[in-house]
């Protein structure tokens, strides 16, 4: 599992960041060329490569979700959900209204655990319709996450003696009996089933409180043309800033005032430099890009900010909208919408 998490954070950390640089040299390239032949060279170049990161997400995503793995269960867990209709199931989720953690080998358990119950509705249940319930007590010292279905059911005394038949659900109690946990199963013939995953939780997480800004600053905003768009670069990747500087570089109305390697340093940057607007990297080190957003969005409102996400994620982009973000973009596309993206995000804030 430790190996899985690792090629899954190298994969799109490495490789998908250089092949989205890849795409905006391309990009950049195939605007000069002039000859028929070469251009369409350049065309197919960038296919292979937008299929490539195609096949890396794909990937990325068997091995470990970046939602998990950025976000944590309950994001993973909703993802999922969305997921299962692929496979012809409906999943209606419930979650709790207040926040819990879970250590990151925890939620990896209960997400593969979770999803090994959803994929037996899919093969045993004849039913197209599920519910992922999260529940913690009223205390935060257990979690309860519940996969239940009104299908045809099994009969549970069998189960407890044909593990052969039932490996993957003596698999799932083994899995949790080692977290400290257990499997509850309630099923009859015709009756559906419900599956409990049950944990004890060692302490409540608590979500993280805005950040003061630093309203001291009384740096005015430099001065340019009345149309000039100034922009703010976020990103931890200095050849992906590179790439979509150059393409930036391209419109003479663009001018990029500064760059940022965390959120934390853009949130300074924000606040000292003002910019109109501010492309901001999802996931980054120090504080990620949904709390940057969050915190650039509440002190400076009439700033734009626009998501930006080696992911295609919806959970990823509801989350930065949620934070205040009035686009999001994935960067294989970036390099070909990142200015239409940047009009339209300081139309959108002018007509608030």
């Amino acid at each position: 599992q430790r190996v899985r998490r690792q090629i899954a954070t190298d994969l799109p950390d490495y490789l998908g960041q250089l092949l989205v640089v890849c795409r905006v040299k391309l990009s950049q390239a195939s605007h000069r060329a002039q000859e028929t032949e070469l251009a369409q060279q350049l065309k197919d170049a960038d296919k292979i490569i937008q299929d490539s990161l195609s096949y890396t997400r794909s990937l990325v995503a068997e091995l470990a979700p970046p939602v998990l793995r950025e976000f944590g269960l309950l994001m993973g867990l909703t993802w999922l959900a969305e997921q299962m209709e692929q496979h012809g199931i409906t999943v209606t989720m419930q979650v709790p209204s207040s926040s819990f953690h879970v250590e990151e080998d925890q939620a990896i358990l209960l997400f593969q655990s979770a999803r090994e119950l959803l994929m037996n509705i899919v093969k045993h249940a004849g039913t197209k319709q599920a519910l992922l319930s999260v529940v913690t007590t009223p205390a935060g010292d257990m979690l309860t996450i519940r996969v239940a279905d009104r299908g045809r059911g099994f009969d549970h005394a069998l189960e407890t003696r044909t593990v052969g038949k039932h490996f993957g659900l003596f698999s799932i109690r083994e899995r949790m009996e080692a977290l400290g946990g257990r499997l509850e199963l309630k099923s009859g013939l015709g009756q559906g089933t419900t599956a409990s995953l049950i944990l004890p939780l060692g302490s409540r997480g608590c979500a993280a409180g805005p950040v003061e800004s630093d309203t001291g600053s009384n740096q005015e905003k430099e001065e340019g043309q009345p149309n000039d768009v100034r922009v703010l670069m976020v990103d931890d990747h200095p050849l992906v800033r590179e790439g979509l500087r150059g393409v930036l570089e391209g419109y003479e109305h663009v001018h990029i005032v500064a760059e940022a390697a965390d959120g934390y340093e853009a949130v300074k940057l924000a606040e000292q430099l003002r910019p109109d607007v501010v492309i901001m990297d999802v996931n980054m080190p120090i504080l990620d890009g949904i709390e940057a957003t969050r915190l650039i969005t509440q002190t400076m409102p009439s700033m734009a900010v626009i998501g930006l996400s080696v992911h295609q994620s919806h959970q990823i982009e509801r989350s930065m909208k949620e934070a205040g973000a009035v686009a999001y973009l994935t960067k294989d596309v970036a390099a070909e919408q990142l200015h239409s993206a940047i009009t339209s995000a300081l139309e959108k804030k002018a007509n608030a």
